[in-house]
């Protein structure tokens, strides 16, 4: 769901990223994120069980991935060791189910095409659902998250696409091994059919203007061809 919340951040980058498919470099932490989802996800589509099976597959996505020996990445690796061996542990622990790893879902909304995909599903003791995200940066609270529509618009792909309804849904910061539930409203789906209509209608009609701001502008990988960088 990257290309949605960069054209509401930045219309002129989903424009270089999406429409001009101008290739950017991931960054280190960038390549690192994927890596661990990667782990995750093979090691649930493998049947996988054990701590060693983890690490397995944390060694070969290391290499594979083209990580080298340096402090940082050395950091990182013990970062994902321990990450993984708590993600282990807290998966015995839980009462709740994982059913669906990376389950895709699509769907139409009005003229638009809707995909996505949910890392994680679990069923609930109670027979709900809860849909998972995985996050590998730093921890957000749910209040610094009330206005996040990613989650919401899950539940709304979840609901429209596989008919279910999911009760709960959360982050979960595997490198600080914590879970982070998003409160759901009864508003939500409407909210997030609203945003999803302002920002397709945005790129149907090439409304690319871009919209500068330090925090966008600091990360973004085409400040250089941007006529906005300077300002």
């Amino acid at each position: 769901m990257t290309s949605r919340r960069w054209s509401r951040s930045c219309p002129l980058r989903y424009k270089f990223a999406r429409v001009f498919r101008i290739p950017s470099e991931p960054t280190l932490h960038q390549r690192f994120g994927i890596l661990m989802h990667q782990v995750l996800e093979r090691y649930h589509a493998s049947g996988g069980h054990t701590l060693d099976e983890l690490g397995t597959l944390l060694a070969a996505g290391w290499r594979r991935g083209g990580f080298g020996d340096g402090e940082e990445e050395r950091q990182l690796h013990e970062k994902a060791r321990v990450a993984l061996t708590q993600y282990h542990e807290r998966l015995a622990a839980e009462p709740a189910e994982p059913v669906w790893f990376e389950r895709s879902f699509a769907f139409r909304l009005g003229p638009h095409h809707l995909r996505g995909r949910v890392d994680r599903v679990d069923r609930l003791p109670d027979e709900g659902y809860e849909l998972i995200d995985y996050k590998t940066g730093a921890p957000k609270t749910a209040s610094q998250l009330k206005n996040d529509i990613q989650l919401s618009l899950y539940a709304v792909g979840a609901r429209e696409a596989w008919h279910l309804d999911a009760a709960q849904q959360a982050y979960y910061y595997v490198l600080d091994n914590e879970k982070v539930e998003v409160p759901r409203t009864d508003d939500d789906a409407e909210s997030v059919k609203d945003i999803v209509f302002e920002v397709a209608d945005g790129i149907l009609s090439q409304g690319f203007e871009p919209t500068p701001s330090y925090s966008v502008c600091s990360r973004c990988d085409y400040r250089i061809a941007c006529p906005a960088a300077e300002k």
